[in-house]
């Protein structure tokens, strides 16, 4: 069996109560049964979803959901499927177990994992928080830290791995323990978080480590700019703190994102700070979002860079004049951009400024491609929400700012 990935089977669990269209064809071929067994307890009234797969891992048919009785939970198989993705929920965490037709899914609860969460003196970390992630990707559980630094998380299923996800003061710190015994204890020591931009550097970035993204605002009068960092924390503690993007002095911030997420962003002197938190050894995209109040953006690098590249939207190249250090891009590019001829340094400054109305409107009012509803959320494929403020850096580049711009 092809096994699916974290990314998929996070998807899987938020696919589950979605409304999935019936493959046309394919019909309940006869029962299965799993079982649930807690130790000093019962699961009867859990809650439980099956997702049948096709070979590529994608749900065949609706999720089935039925509970637990007795200890026992029956759903119907399906002709083609290859594995079936099993959800148990209790009230107070989900597990998880992936199965190849024939094979009983049986879900042993009889675990339990204690431990102290403690700073580099040893003193207790209040108000921490402690997150079990299943092997197979989604969360379990997440339980407090008590005042003198302790937590128990239980029960939870036998000779599993589970990755932990400890939270503290805006940092995010990893463990990994293992339920091969009946109880696990797990000391964690957090290293407090630094400031220091030094820890930060560029890397990793695909397509480029500094990405610079560039529409016009909604009037048509400015530019919309997304401006995208690619930084990995070399530190070996988290990172906490503000990222510096060098903007235009007419620069007006919008927001800052940090890794698909939304985040508090300020302005002033030439520079939009971004408030991130980055994991020990994490690569991470920062963006700030700004606009321009006319169609030129001219300002510093910001730091120094082997790969950078900017993007036009609803522009073409003809219609921009770039500074010398940056040219057009190789032939093949599906999307107006240019890139650097040599190494950057942080105070050398690029520029672009364009003329005459986005591509293919014929006028500067309303950008090509793009119409008002965009401020709102809408429905994406499957009958999944795609909301504009949670877009993933990947759309910035494969699908425009204009999600953004009507912010």
């Amino acid at each position: 069996m092809t096994q699916p990935t974290s990314a998929l089977l996070v998807s899987l669990t938020l696919a589950l109560f979605a409304a999935l269209a019936l493959t046309a064809g394919v019909g309940a071929a006869a029962s299965a049964t799993g079982t649930v067994a807690v130790e000093d307890g019962s699961a009867d009234g859990y809650n439980v979803t099956v997702a049948a797969l096709d070979a590529s891992n994608e749900p065949i048919v609706d999720p089935a959901e039925t509970t637990v009785e007795n200890g026992t939970f029956d759903y119907e198989t399906v002709d083609n499927a290859t594995s079936y993705f099993v959800r148990l929920e209790s009230e107070d965490a989900v597990y998880y177990d992936l199965v190849d037709p024939g094979e009983e899914p049986a879900f042993v609860l009889n675990r339990r994992v204690t431990g102290t969460v403690v700073d580099e003196s040893g003193a207790p970390v209040p108000n921490a928080t402690v997150e079990v992630v299943s092997q197979h990707g989604p969360l379990v559980n997440q339980v407090p830290v008590s005042a003198d630094g302790s937590f128990e998380v239980e029960p939870l299923q036998p000779n599993r791995t589970y990755p932990l996800r400890i939270r503290a003061d805006g940092a995010v710190y990893r463990e990994v323990v293992s339920t091969d015994a009946p109880s696990t204890e797990i000391d964690v020591e957090l290293p407090a978080p630094t400031a220091d931009p030094g820890a930060l550097e560029l890397g990793g970035g695909r397509p480029v480590n500094h990405l610079v993204r560039v529409g016009p605002t909604e009037s048509g009068d400015g530019l919309f700019v997304i401006e995208i960092l690619s930084v990995r924390n070399g530190a070996d503690r988290p990172f906490v703190g503000p990222v510096d993007f060098a903007v235009p002095s007419n620069a007006e911030v919008v927001s800052g994102m940090v890794k698909n997420e939304r985040v508090e962003a300020t302005a002033g002197n030439g520079t939009v700070r971004v408030e991130a938190s980055i994991e020990a050894g994490e690569t991470a995209q920062v963006a700030a979002i700004y606009r321009t109040d006319d169609r030129a953006l001219e300002k510093p690098v910001g730091y120094d860079v082997e790969e950078f590249a900017l993007m036009l939207e609803e522009y073409d190249l003809a219609q921009a004049e770039f500074s010398d250090n940056l040219v057009e891009a190789e032939a093949g590019m599906d999307v107006p951009m240019v890139t650097n001829t040599a190494p950057l340094g942080a105070d050398d400054r690029i520029s672009v400024r364009v003329s005459g109305p986005p591509a293919g409107t014929g006028n500067a009012t309303t950008p090509a491609g793009q119409s008002t509803q965009g401020t709102g959320s809408e429905s994406g494929a499957g009958g999944l929400p795609v909301l504009p403020l949670g877009v993933a850096f990947v759309g910035t580049v494969a699908g425009g700012i204009a999600v953004y711009r009507y912010v």
